[in-house]
């Protein structure tokens, strides 16, 4: 009678935690944000989503409560965040080798607890954030367009700002 009741036990339990695989796989965070934007751009190892030209990993998953983009006709700018179970090196290496091919150049890289690599275009940089914890990894990806770059610069036949133009953010207090 002992054997019949563990034995029934173990097979509820085991159908249990395979339900509940199978409904947490189906209500994951980052499936939400999926009917709200256009099916993104894949290749065999990865795929362009928020941004056209910063491939993410297959492995990870957006993290739509902790992500921001602004978009404008110039330009689109914003912090994305991912997360997934994959190595952090290994998640490094793919953006050294895969944003190059987008025309991104990296400029620096700081690593070991964390790893921060900071690429960039004529007209706007972009810096990756990885984040390794126990169980996942986290990617934060930061796109901004240059101060200094051509989305900067005065259009042709513009006047350029004078050095003695305040800044429309300056607030000007009585004396």
């Amino acid at each position: 009678m002992h054997r019949i009741l563990l034995a029934v036990l173990a097979i509820v339990a085991l159908l249990g935690a395979t339900g509940c695989q199978s409904v947490l796989s189906d209500h994951g965070e980052g499936k939400t944000q999926a009917a709200s934007r256009p099916a993104p751009t894949t290749n065999p190892v990865g795929s362009y989503q928020e941004f056209d030209d910063v491939l993410i990993p297959n492995e990870l998953a957006l993290q739509g409560k902790s992500s921001f983009v602004f978009e404008t006709p110039q330009f689109k700018t914003g912090i994305v965040v991912y997360k997934g179970r994959v190595d952090a090196v290994s998640l490094a290496n793919f953006f050294e080798k895969e944003l190059p091919k987008d025309n991104w150049r990296l400029r620096s890289k700081i690593k070991y607890n964390r790893t921060i690599m900071v690429f960039e275009k004529p007209d706007r940089d972009c810096v990756i954030n990885i984040l390794d914890d126990t169980f996942s990894t986290t990617l934060e990806i930061m796109i901004a367009p240059r101060m200094d770059g051509v989305a900067a610069q005065p259009a042709l036949g513009s006047p350029a700002p004078t050095p003695t133009q305040t800044s429309p953010f300056e607030e000007t207090l009585p004396q």
